[in-house]
């Protein structure tokens, strides 16, 4: 960051000595995460009328406001193989991360050098053109845009639709579907970041269009951007400025949206993650680093080669570092984008000052050959690569790094076979490029394709015909056969209780307890009063408890909390980047007000994982230390209600899947093909209630799932998951007498 205030202050200073037009060097090239190279620019091998070309084809060529419309054409006909270089590293480390590689944990800091990249060449092409005319042309701009971005970017998701109705489980085409339907709309950051932010949405494995959220940042910025440098050119028309005045509103205007975003990015990145990292206001800042670099152009031009060369080692050297330290779970206690995203940022600003100018020897090395090859596929393998991986790797049911480096070349072909047929003859059309608004229309109509075809593959039929073996929830009963189950695989998703609805399972944020009456069930003024507490896990369970409680005429009251122990512990929440504080202090305020109601029992559920991230004194735990301190945790818990005479119950986890029952029914249509192992990990309640003794009451609500070391997805005709770990509204009902001999037991004691 110090070297980034270094920069912008010498940018500042020298600019304030120049005035009216400059001479530099410079050149066009593509903006990207990751983008083919914009109208005009010639392919490797062309034979552009340029003068004096270097290694990396930078011309120099005059800028100022002495250009002339025929020296910008001629301009735009120039491109920097050193920026096709960069994109091709990016697009390599990106790919490589996805693919499993071992030696690039950072590989998605690819992205962030992406965002610099295009901020960079947009705002280039941007300010020439404001040099030029004195304005800009939004109408050309977002024609560009879509000439450039929109035809192969509909081509991927409709092909991705399309092998998903194929290929991929039933069950995943709805959700699947509203992705592609988001990210087709340049809008699936926002859903990923929504997705990411509720626990039980993403539990989902990865989407195929996941990485689209990089394009929707993009787009969203560029509809913003250009109608800022819009107003910039119409103020310095009206006021008359000078060129330096110019350049220092420029800087001024630049640092401002780097210093907000980035202050923004380090807010979000300790209280809400998943919108540091998918949001844009939060990576707007990265886009706007590149822009800096574009002003500082004429300045950097004239610094001595050796000088930039210097800079650009540096940048190597942080790039690298980057990719092999970083990590999407954040570093030494810090989340990521947060400051961690200033170096890969700072890389990418000091590597395109390295090639500014005369081609230095770093310029030349991102010029050889096949990097600016890869460069110009870099956008066509960027959309191809992961839907590839995420659907291949499904279809074959394999995940080996033989498949993966096979996929890997699938989607090389395609990114190929769609750059020479699709990309490159849409964007140099003559038709579309004369008549910019028919670019547009012609945009418009490719994104509107992507809807009915995502909506036609994303149908899925009811499915509840199954090859199943009858159980007594321990011993089989009989041969397999067709039966029908409940509830249909495609609602299993859905089997759940009405607590969200009534406001009773509350999300991250909320700390304040649910209204007692409002989550009562059952017989409300009932003599025996039943509270379930806990995580998601409990509201998985209570309808079990409920449904004991309407035959017994209990009076029931859920409060939940999304990923939050009520263990007496800390928690430390990975996706949201910072300690759970909203956990401790919604556990106090209904632990509070149980005591003041002192309803007859309390039963307490909550999921292993919950913790497995905690902290003592300070200090993150390890896992192993979590357990321990998780299990003295619940204890303080217990003690406490029982020292109000409040009865506990304590239920154990079910045991989470390795992969998607549901999915796996649909797909198999036979039960005995999606059974598991139990995972053999400690039971935090079966543990407490050992050190407890007689003191604790526990409810082995896993038993009959679970009987012995295998677990199975269907008992008695009933789906028993609708994710991973929770159970389904319809098969925990069925668990309601071991609740009831549970709540009984607590009574006594």
């Amino acid at each position: 960051m110090e070297k980034l205030l270094t920069l912008t202050f010498l940018v500042v200073k020298a600019l304030a000595q120049t005035s009216g037009p400059s001479r530099e060097r410079t050149a066009r090239a593509t903006p990207g995460p990751p983008r083919s190279p914009e109208p005009g620019n010639r392919s490797p091998g062309s034979h552009a009328h340029v003068s004096r070309p270097t290694a990396s084809r930078c011309v120099k060529v005059e800028t100022g406001a002495a250009v002339t419309g025929t020296d910008e054409r001629r301009t735009s006909r120039v491109r920097r193989d050193d920026i096709q270089g960069l994109r091709a590293v990016a697009v390599l480390v990106v790919v490589a991360y996805h693919a499993g590689a071992p030696f690039v944990p950072g590989g998605f800091v690819g992205v962030d050098l992406f965002f610099v990249l295009s901020g960079f060449l947009i705002t280039q092409l941007l300010l020439r053109e404001i040099t030029i005319t004195g304005t800009v042309s939004l109408r050309q701009f977002w024609a560009r845009r879509a000439r450039r971005i929109l035809p192969v970017s509909a081509l991927v998701l409709v092909s991705t639709m399309l092998a998903v109705r194929v290929f991929m489980s039933p069950l995943d085409r709805p959700a699947i579907g509203r992705d592609v339907v988001w990210s087709a709309l340049f809008s699936g950051n926002w859903r990923f970041a929504l997705q990411q932010t509720d626990y039980l949405a993403a539990e989902r494995d990865p989407s195929p269009v996941l990485h689209y959220w990089s394009l929707g940042v993009e787009e969203q910025f560029y509809l913003v951007w250009p109608l800022l440098l819009l107003a910039l050119a119409a103020g310095w028309r009206l006021a008359g400025r000078a060129g330096s005045v110019r350049a220092r509103l420029l800087v001024l205007a630049f640092v401002t949206v780097i210093a907000v975003s980035f202050t923004y990015c380090l807010h979000l990145s300790t209280t809400d993650q998943p919108f540091a990292y998918f949001g844009t206001p939060a990576r707007a800042w990265q886009l706007a680093a590149g822009a800096l670099v574009a002003v500082a152009v004429p300045v950097i031009s004239s610094w001595r080669p050796g000088t930039r060369t210097g800079l650009g080692v540096v940048g190597l050297a942080l790039l690298g570092a980057s990719v092999a330290i970083l990590d999407e779970s954040g570093v030494a206690g810090l989340t990521y984008p947060s400051w961690l995203a200033v170096a890969p940022t700072l890389a990418g600003m000091l590597l395109v000052t390295a090639g500014t100018g005369s081609a230095g020897p770093l310029g030349r090395a991102l010029a050889i050959r096949p990097l600016p090859w890869i460069g110009d596929l870099s956008f066509s393998l960027y959309l191809w690569h992961w839907p590839v991986l995420v659907i291949g790797m499904a279809a074959l049911d394999s995940r080996s790094p033989t498949t993966r480096a096979a996929l890997v070349a699938v989607a090389v072909g395609l990114s190929v076979a769609s750059f020479h047929v699709v990309e490159t003859p849409m964007r140099h059309a003559r038709l579309l490029v004369r008549r910019p608004v028919l670019s547009i229309a012609v945009g418009a109509c490719l994104v509107a394709a992507v809807l009915p075809v995502a909506a036609y593959a994303s149908q899925t039929g009811s499915i509840d015909r199954l090859t199943v073996t009858g159980m007594d929830g321990t011993t089989p009963r009989g041969a397999a056969a067709q039966e029908t189950v409940r509830p249909p695989l495609a609602d299993a998703a859905d089997d759940q209780g009405p607590f969200k609805q009534h406001g009773c399972h509350v999300g991250f944020a909320q700390v304040v307890v649910p209204s007692w009456d409002a989550c009562t069930f059952g017989r409300r003024g009932s003599d025996r009063e039943v509270v379930v507490l806990g995580d998601s896990i409990a509201g998985a369970i209570a309808p079990a408890v409920l449904t004991a409680g309407e035959r017994r005429g209990w009076a029931v009251t859920v409060w939940a909390k999304s990923s939050c122990p009520m263990a007496d512990v800390t928690r430390f929440d990975p996706a949201r980047g910072g300690t759970y504080e909203e956990c401790d202090a919604f556990r106090e305020a209904a632990l509070r007000a149980i005591e003041k109601r002192r309803p007859d029992v309390v039963v307490i559920a909550m999921s292993r994982l919950t913790t497995e991230w905690l902290e003592a004194d300070g200090r993150r735990l390890g896992k192993r230390a979590s357990v321990d301190h998780a299990i003295e945790g619940m204890v303080r818990t217990v003690e406490r209600l029982h020292a109000t005479g409040i009865g506990v119950v304590l239920s154990d986890s079910p045991n989470r899947a390795p992969f998607f029952p549901t999915s796996c029914l649909a797909e198999t249509r036979d039960a005995r093909q999606c059974t598991f192992h139990r995972n053999g990990k400690t039971s935090i309640m079966a543990e407490t209630s050992r050190a407890m003794g007689d003191d604790a009451v526990l409810v082995r609500a896993n038993a009959t799932a679970c009987p012995q070391d295998i677990c199975h997805p269907v008992v008695d005709n009933v789906v028993v998951y609708r994710d991973k770990v929770h159970f389904t509204q319809t098969f925990a009902r069925t668990l309601a007498d071991r609740f009831a001999a549970g709540v009984a037991r607590a009574t006594r004691h």
